[in-house]
């Protein structure tokens, strides 16, 4: 079983990459796109070794010190992600400034600038990013040398999707996003402590942009306490979907994989909160871990849901998919399905 944690922190990596906000960032600043996805595709040469170094550290010490700086990586390319987010936000608040004829209060600027680091060049950008992708070069150079090899099985559909929001796409189901949103807004949860929404229909359909319209509907937000947004795609690994959960709600798990633990540590953060968990993509519910594989898609959705019980009353969950026989084993007490 791969490194659950590091796992999850490439997930979210690999959906910050891919996210709007920072793609029209990198574009207003006259980088390319082919920067950020030779990225990427370094770190899925990575990623798709990450089962079998896990068994071989153990018997292997240079295996274990590969992925001590496959993490070291990570962390830096979170760190350089984060310093481009805040230049970001940085450019955005001058924007406003400058259309308000620089109303924005002095204190109240000088404070937000005291907080975050100067902003870097487009070059000084650039070359931080290539030595990312040379670092990680150099990483994935070792794989051979380390006789480390890919999963069998075909490559995992990466999980991509997050809840940024593109403005300028027009949803056209204003019905029944009304429809949708007051039942997210209501406490009936058909008999249940946590009612379940599935949303279904063929790629294309427009699956994850109404769950996104659902997630970032301000009456939603102010409703729930915590929201949350997984990626789970087409393999549904219960220790690394309840990590990144816990991740996404800043709460810290530490190095271990013991579902145990883990679920005992999310019942406890969710307990009495109002809790919306958006499950994206999910292309089934039978779980990919090691010693949970005999379960069935029903038994897989139960282990998961278990802790999320302790949330309040009328929290909910949305799950977009391409089979109904997701919905059906979550019991789903909503179900819309989506034409092309």
């Amino acid at each position: 079983m791969a490194d659950a944690l590091l796992s999850a922190s490439l997930q979210v990596l690999f959906q910050r990459l891919a996210s709007p906000e920072l793609i029209n960032f990198i574009r207003r600043r006259n980088l390319s796109d082919e920067l950020l996805n030779e990225l990427k595709r370094k770190l899925v040469v990575v990623l798709n070794v990450l089962d079998d170094a896990e068994v071989k550290q153990f018997s292997n010490p240079n295996v274990k010190e590969w992925l001590v700086h496959v993490k070291d990586a990570v962390y830096d390319a979170e760190d350089l992600l984060d310093e481009i987010a805040t230049d970001a936000l940085r450019c955005k608040m001058e924007a406003a400034d400058s259309q308000t004829g620089g109303t924005l209060k002095a204190w109240k600027w000088n404070k937000f600038s005291a907080s975050v680091k100067a902003p870097f060049a487009i070059k000084s950008m650039e070359s931080r990013v290539r030595g990312m992708i040379d670092l990680l070069e150099k990483i994935g150079r070792e794989i051979v040398r380390l006789g480390l090899a890919g999963s069998r099985s075909p490559t995992p559909r990466l999980p991509t999707s997050t809840s940024l929001e593109d403005d300028s796409i027009v949803l056209g189901r204003d019905e029944i996003q009304k429809e949708m949103v007051k039942w997210l807004l209501s406490d009936n949860t058909t008999g249940g402590k946590m009612g379940v929404m599935s949303i279904v229909g063929m790629g294309g359909s427009g699956k994850t942009t109404l769950a996104r319209h659902l997630y970032n509907d301000e009456e939603v937000k102010k409703h729930f306490d915590l929201q949350v947004w997984v990626c789970v795609s087409t393999e549904f690994l219960l220790i690394k979907v309840t990590k990144t959960i816990l991740y996404e709600i800043g709460s810290k798990t530490d190095d271990f994989d013991s579902l145990n633990k883990l679920q005992l540590q999310l019942k406890e953060q969710l307990s009495n909160k109002k809790f919306l968990l958006v499950l994206d993509d999910v292309w089934n519910l039978k779980p990919r871990d090691e010693g949970y594989m005999e379960l069935s898609d029903r038994e897989g959705w139960e282990r998961l849901r278990t802790p999320l019980l302790a949330a309040a009353e009328g929290s909910k969950i949305v799950v977009t998919s391409r089979d109904k026989s997701v919905a059906e084993a979550m019991k789903a007490a909503l179900l819309m399905i989506l034409g092309n």
